[in-house]
C-alpha cells in the first residue's frame, strides 16, 4: 500500500491530532523525558505535506518556548512527571 493511500484513507479517520514534542535527549530515539508538547489539528482534507507543515509551523514555536522555560527557570514538575510551564508574566499561571 502506498503511503499516500495510507494517509488518505486511513490516517484522518484515526488520528485526530498531531504535533511536536520537546523532550530531553536520552541514550534511545525519542524516549527523552517531554518537555513540552503542542496539539495541530488532522483536517479531514490534509494532504501528508499540509499536515507536516503545519506541525513544523508549531516545532519552531514551541522549541524556542519551551528552551526559553527551561533557561528561566520556570518549569515545574508533577509528581507524575508531568511539566508545568509558568508564564513570564505570571508565576503563578501556567501556560
Amino acid at each position: 500500500m502506498k503511503l499516500s493511500v495510507l494517509f488518505d484513507d486511513i490516517f484522518p479517520t484515526i488520528c485526530r491530532y498531531s504535533g511536536p514534542t520537546v523532550h530531553f535527549v536520552d541514550e534511545q530515539f525519542d524516549t527523552g523525558r517531554t518537555l513540552a508538547q503542542r496539539v495541530v489539528p488532522v483536517l479531514a482534507d490534509d494532504t501528508p505535506e499540509q499536515l507536516a507543515a503545519r506541525v513544523l509551523h508549531e516545532e519552531h514555536h514551541v522549541y524556542v518556548d519551551a528552551v526559553a522555560a527551561l533557561c528561566e527557570d520556570r518549569i515545574v514538575w508533577r509528581e507524575d512527571g508531568v511539566p508545568l510551564i509558568r508564564t513570564q508574566t505570571n508565576p503563578d499561571a501556567y501556560a
